[in-house]
């Protein structure tokens, strides 16, 4: 990991950094998120309690820093991705720790969503705020435009929490291009007075056709346009139409970026229920709850980074059955693999760069 930092650490940074792989390998190890059990994994000669208390130093330490214990691993994969010539992103929210919700935006790749952003705030449930979801766009932005030295498409793709008008215009000044969800009573109208506006829900394909594109349209009762619009349902896939606000010119091509949307949920159940049980830990505090999901996004990176040498490890059948590899993501295949390797004390080898087609 030292590596990857911009100085060599030395002193505290070092220390905070070691504590970081402790902690990466509890959870992994451990697959629970709560600081008993990070502290029971950790790797240190000293009691328990003081291990506890070492997680939670690092969990609170005002130099716990996503600049410095994130982005630095993150960056390489960035890069790599964006060789393809587009980055497709999603945003969504979901519940972590006590009465929290984290909101995030995240990367897809191979039906997976790679974190590069997020916040946390306390709530139990709901939606954020327009104002924090086009926050997070500006930090996301900001990033892109630091890092990425080509030409590089963006696609934002969410679900109706997401359709606000600030939204669709931040992408827009950002020169993204976005898929967006909406729900059935926003208001469209082909001028912006909305003069004769009807509801989503009054749109309907041609009988035998799954689609109605819509372009150059005016939507939400100030008339936000002109927007491209879309009426979708495929019976085989949903049992209700979806409607969608689009940048996108071509409705089949908007069709196919939504689908992707979906795969950001298999981050939050891979860091929830099928690995780090990040939605059981008890810590309420927004801050900490942050930076538990640096160690939450890094271990997930090193799972599905670590997919490709388990696939083809000659070890593969004490971990996995291959009969039915088939059925399991590059997440679970991964997981069970980095396990397997510390239980043995077999040597790990792989770095956040490679990989990535």
């Amino acid at each position: 990991m030292i590596k990857h930092q911009s100085e060599v650490p030395q002193g505290n940074a070092l220390r905070r950094l070691t504590v970081l792989s402790g902690l990466l390998g509890a959870l992994i190890k451990g697959g629970r998120a709560s600081l008993s059990e990070l502290g029971r994994h950790m790797e240190d000669p000293t009691d328990l309690e003081s291990r506890v208390k070492k997680a939670k130093r690092w969990l609170q330490n005002k130099w716990t820093d996503v600049t410095v214990h994130f982005i630095p691993y993150l960056l390489p994969i960035l890069h790599s991705l964006s060789k393809a010539g587009e980055l497709v992103l999603a945003i969504d929210g979901s519940c972590v720790g006590k009465d929290c919700m984290a909101l995030m935006v995240s990367v897809i790749w191979r039906r997976r969503a790679i974190p590069i952003c997020w916040v946390v705030r306390k709530a139990p449930k709901g939606h954020f705020p327009e104002h924090m979801h086009v926050a997070i766009i500006g930090q996301v932005a900001m990033l892109m435009d630091s890092i990425l030295e080509q030409d590089c498409r963006i696609f934002l793709l969410g679900d109706a929490e997401f359709d606000g008008c600030e939204l669709q215009q931040s992408c827009l000044a950002h020169g993204w291009e976005y898929v967006l969800k909406t729900a059935k009573d926003t208001l469209v109208a082909d001028h912006p007075n909305m003069e004769h506006a009807s509801a989503f829900g009054h749109l309907a394909a041609s009988i035998g056709q799954k689609s109605l594109f819509l372009p150059q349209m005016y939507v939400a009762k100030q008339g936000f346009g002109p927007v491209n619009v879309l009426f979708w349902h495929d019976r085989t896939r949903y049992d209700r139409p979806l409607y969608l606000l689009t940048s996108l010119e071509y409705g089949p091509q908007a069709e196919t970026y939504y689908r992707k949307r979906y795969h950001i949920e298999t981050f939050f159940g891979d860091i929830k229920s099928r690995g780090f049980h990040i939605h059981k830990t008890r810590i309420e505090e927004p801050q900490t709850l942050f930076n538990l999901l640096i160690v939450a996004s890094l271990a997930f990176i090193i799972c599905i980074l670590f997919e490709f040498d388990a696939r083809t490890s000659a070890q593969l059948g004490k971990f996995c059955r291959k009969d039915r590899i088939d059925s399991l993501s590059v997440f679970q295949i991964g997981l069970r693999a980095v396990r397997f390797y510390v239980r043995h004390a077999m040597n790990l080898s792989f770095q956040f760069s490679k990989n990535f087609p």
